[in-house]
């Protein structure tokens, strides 16, 4: 049975790594997309919207695809969709069949998305152990390896249009190998976690069992910070080199590569972080990561040069990088629910943050700056503390940090 979870887990490993290697593929796109559409930031805001708009809509399909046929049934066929889907944006020639290829990505890529989290964590719970922080790590190793086949692709005399639908090949037929071996959920976890839905959470002075209170209730904390966290990671994945050309007077080349170690800081700590996790606890790690985040935000926004933008995008990345896992590890383990249903419910405000805070900025930007929009969304992350006090303290300290 170990050797079945050591395989299944190398499995999601790679394609939580393909899923970020698309993702990044895509972003290195962006501006040539609004340069040659001709799209003003509220615009390219408004396309990008559309976006979001299809990441709602996969939610709740998502969840009750996982849970009635298999997260890994789910990722099988999602993943099939979502790298061609990748490549559909490139041959849009107007701003609505732009937005249209765009809520096409944004379902395909939630659907796969939230189907290989719950693939994750019901992983999780069966091997007993923390692992989903690391799972999340090997996305962000592959955006950083995504981005940096944009960055060198870009720097060499080749065709920019052919780079997205060469990769969008690669990343299917590896998906189309690696999804074979992931676990099914019809494996049962193990005998520590048979009754966690009958655990009890402190609230105060009174312990109310977990079955008595709507999950809803229960994940909402959870939710609020995961839409603050993701708002903050949609809005340096599509703007950081928007603003990097626009300030600097960057090259493609240079802006992809400040995207890229954003993505490095993001596999590195993610890598870390069922390590610093274990060894520190989840309050101090949340805490330490809402800290730098809006600090390396900062720095982006005030740098007077693209290397300040460069070590800005590092911090951030490191910031940002356990907030999501952290959050959808502690409210699985403290509900005890289906991996689909708290992916789902969690996903519902954190995905949408990460599709919709990329349009909310783009209009933000057009009216008073992009420079602005980014020192707003360095205040709006500092919010994760206030949450975190009045409302999760407690349940951060009381589910092991295994």
């Amino acid at each position: 049975m170990n050797s079945l979870y050591t395989a299944a887990h190398n499995r999601c490993r790679g394609i939580f790594f393909l899923h970020g290697a698309g993702f990044a593929s895509w972003v290195p796109h962006i501006p040539l997309v609004q340069q040659r559409l001709a799209l003003s930031h509220e615009n390219l805001g408004l396309a990008l919207l559309a976006a979001a708009v299809g990441v709602v809509a996969a939610m709740p399909l998502a969840a009750r695809c996982s849970n009635r046929f298999g997260s890994n049934t789910v990722v099988k066929f999602s993943g099939v969709l979502f790298f061609p889907a990748l490549v559909i944006p490139l041959f849009m020639a107007s701003l609505p069949t732009l937005a249209i290829a765009l809520f096409v990505m944004g379902f395909c890529a939630a659907m796969m998305d939230i189907a290989m989290n719950a693939n994750g964590v019901s992983l999780e719970r069966a091997r007993d152990k923390s692992i989903l922080s690391g799972l999340h790590g090997f996305w962000s190793l592959g955006g950083f390896c995504g981005a940096g086949f944009a960055t060198l692709w870009f720097t060499l005399p080749l065709s920019k249009s052919l780079h997205l639908p060469i990769s969008a090949i690669i990343l299917l037929a590896a998906h189309w190998y690696l999804q074979r071996g992931l676990l099914s959920d019809l494996v049962k976890p193990a005998d520590h976690h048979k009754d966690i839905a009958h655990q009890t959470i402190q609230t105060g002075n009174k312990a109310i069992p977990n079955g008595e209170r709507p999950i809803i209730w229960l994940l909402l904390p959870f939710g609020i910070c995961a839409f603050v966290g993701q708002f903050g990671e949609g809005v340096i994945t599509d703007w950081v080199t928007v603003l990097m050309i626009e300030t600097h007077d960057s090259t493609a080349s240079i802006a992809a590569a400040g995207f890229a170690l954003y993505s490095a800081a993001m596999a590195i700590t993610r890598l870390s972080g069922d390590w610093l996790v274990m060894r520190l606890g989840r309050a101090p790690v949340l805490i330490a990561s809402c800290g730098l985040a809006t600090t390396g935000y900062l720095i982006i926004a005030l740098s007077p040069h693209y290397l300040l933008s460069w070590l800005g995008c590092f911090i951030t990345g490191t910031g940002l990088a356990v907030i999501l896992p952290l959050l959808i590890s502690t409210a699985a383990a403290s509900t005890g629910k289906s991996g689909g249903t708290v992916v789902a419910t969690i996903a519902a405000t954190g995905y949408t943050a990460l599709m919709a805070g990329p349009p909310v900025i783009g209009a933000v930007a057009e009216r008073y700056g992009l420079i602005n929009a980014f020192l707003l969304t360095s205040g709006f992350l500092s919010l994760i503390i206030p949450v975190y006090l009045t409302s999760m303290r407690q349940r951060l300290k009381t589910v092991r940090n295994s």
